[in-house]
């Protein structure tokens, strides 16, 4: 067991690598391989305690950067659906749970493709959008902690270019991660099997947002960020 929380502790490190250079990534990167080590429930309840954590350190420290309320209608939304996702997580198949940590990486893969953020153009929220990813983001979350790419794909076509994607990327993680860990509280997410795993997240969640921007990271925040006025 101890071998396997090492790679767990691993894989978290470079998970947050990714989410603090383009804005998400870390259960993308983490839970498919995790899963391959501790299994789904484990690798999505490490994923649980780790995303909040990065996402509010990042927000924090993110400079220039968007409004909280951008984030609150996404946020608030994710919360209503994921406890179907939690319920499909503790009480589905494994190989069901694979299937969707599948389906949530080629989702992510197919909305990369569409294209990122553009800076020409600046849309005016969409409640009904909105909704949408929210509700979709909840239930992705909850199964495969896998939440991000419906957050992404309206971001995107809310536009203003990479730094506001960034930002509202970091805030929307914070605040639907923090609601989402207390949802997942009560339920059966967290038990003796997954939460060796989700305690050796902790450490590298809090250090390698800071680790990562020291080296390359700084190259590419000043890629991706708007010159303050």
């Amino acid at each position: 067991m101890a071998i396997e929380l090492v790679a767990v502790g691993v894989l978290a490190f470079i998970a947050g690598a990714t989410q603090t250079s383009v804005g998400f990534g870390s259960a993308l990167v983490f839970v498919p391989a995790a899963t391959l080590v501790v299994g789904p429930e484990s690798s999505v309840a490490a994923m649980l305690v780790a995303v909040p954590l990065i996402g509010t350190v990042l927000y924090v420290n993110d400079r220039p950067r968007t409004s909280l309320k951008d984030a609150v209608p996404l946020a608030s939304l994710s919360i209503v659906s994921m406890p179907a996702g939690l319920w499909l997580l503790t009480r589905g198949d494994e190989d069901i749970l694979r299937l969707l940590v599948g389906f949530a990486v080629m989702s992510a893969v197919v909305i990369d493709r569409i294209g990122g953020p553009s800076p020409e153009v600046e849309r005016r929220p969409n409640l009904l959008l909105a909704a949408g990813s929210g509700l979709a983001s909840g239930l992705m979350r909850g199964a495969t902690s896998i939440g991000g790419p419906p957050f992404v794909l309206y971001y995107q076509w809310l536009g203003g270019g990479a730094w506001r994607f960034r930002s509202r990327m970091f805030s929307s993680s914070a605040m639907s991660g923090i609601a989402g860990l207390g949802v997942a509280l009560f339920s059966d997410v967290f038990n003796a099997d997954t939460m060796p795993a989700a305690a050796t997240t902790v450490s590298p969640s809090r250090s390698k947002p800071f680790a990562y921007s020291n080296v390359a990271g700084k190259s590419l925040t000043r890629v991706t960020k708007a010159p303050t006025d």
